[in-house]
């Protein structure tokens, strides 16, 4: 299911589909035949992903522990998440809010601000960072294909 959130760009409806799409000719048996589905934003079922932690989740589809998902993480404005890193390879797609997303080790995306409609990748087990850089909340949608969880870096 692709979901274009009101006031957002076609831009980034279509670049989300892109995203979740699979290339053309790569090899990989046709699709599952899915039925049409409709979920207005309020009633996207958030919950937070630690105790004690502020981040939501909000599953759109799949199950992202057991394999392909898209997931809003929505967190308040002026977080900033501990180093930590993923078991799976993911992609991501700023919604709303200012972000910043880095690798401590490379310096790849030191710096940068990552505003709606901004996209990442990031390759599992790397430590990596990531803050909602704006005063209100941040909203990123993320995308995995293989079990994902996330844990703490030592």
């Amino acid at each position: 299911m692709i979901l274009c959130v009101r006031g957002l760009r076609l831009a980034l409806c279509l670049s989300v589909a892109l995203i979740a799409s699979p290339a053309p000719g790569a090899g990989q048996a046709a699709p599952a035949q899915i039925e049409n589905a409709y979920v207005p934003a309020e009633q996207i079922p958030f919950a937070d992903e630690a105790p004690g932690q502020p981040q939501q989740l909000g599953p759109l589809w799949g199950n992202r522990a057991e394999g392909p998902a898209g997931t809003l993480l929505k967190v308040p404005g002026g977080f900033r998440a501990p180093i930590h890193a993923h078991t799976a390879d993911y992609r991501a797609v700023v919604i709303s809010g200012t972000w910043t997303h880095w690798v401590p080790e490379t310096g790849e995306g030191m710096g940068l601000e990552l505003r709606p409609g901004a996209y990442w990748t990031q390759k599992a087990d790397q430590p990596h960072g990531d803050a909602c850089m704006s005063e209100s909340e941040c909203v990123i949608l993320l995308i995995n294909e293989d079990p994902y969880e996330t844990y703490l870096s030592e």
